[in-house]
């Protein structure tokens, strides 16, 4: 898509050709209202076109543009719904049952980046896109140069082999 130095209005037709869905989509996740999405991916092409100029190069430029849909999509729901994001003010009665939570998240974490190494290339790609990303089965043939079917097959073998792994899977992703 984009070589390097300012990306010209043609790589910017190529970014939203590609990848406008997955903004939208992102958007609508955030807002939760389909009005609001088009607003935020609406000001984050305008605000990526003025300050082009800005992007470094050292990611794409639809992943560049994508953040900034999501913060506009931030921006926007903290307009409309003020407080939204105020932190909870509440005390944690069981301090231990807290760090007990945390750890057993820090170890289901380390779990999955371990279990994922066991995984073929494809198959790892394939879940991390598909569960992580949550990108759609056709993006992410498209993406990898595959058919549906090749990813829906990776995407089968990766979850199993995922189950045998971690058995703290096998009753959550049945």
């Amino acid at each position: 898509m984009h070589s390097g130095g300012v990306p010209t209005r043609t790589d910017f037709r190529a970014a939203i050709e590609a990848r406008a869905d997955r903004w939208m989509a992102a958007c609508v996740r955030i807002t939760r209202d389909r009005t609001l999405a088009e607003d935020a991916v609406q000001e984050a092409l305008l605000s990526a076109w003025k300050k082009r100029d800005q992007f470094k190069g050292g990611s794409r430029l639809d992943t560049w543009i994508h953040r900034i849909a999501v913060n506009a999509a931030l921006q926007l729901l903290r307009k409309q719904r003020p407080g939204a994001f105020d932190t909870l003010d509440f005390d944690v009665t069981d301090e231990a049952a807290a760090q007990e939570d945390e750890r057993l998240a820090d170890e289901l974490e380390t779990d999955l980046a371990t279990s994922l190494a066991s995984l073929s290339d494809i198959e790892r790609s394939c879940f991390v896109l598909k569960h992580i990303e949550q990108w759609r089965l056709k993006e992410i043939a498209d993406e990898l140069d595959l058919t549906v079917g090749t990813v829906k097959q990776a995407l089968f073998r990766g979850v199993r082999k995922l189950r045998q792994r971690m058995p703290a899977l096998r009753s959550i992703a049945q």
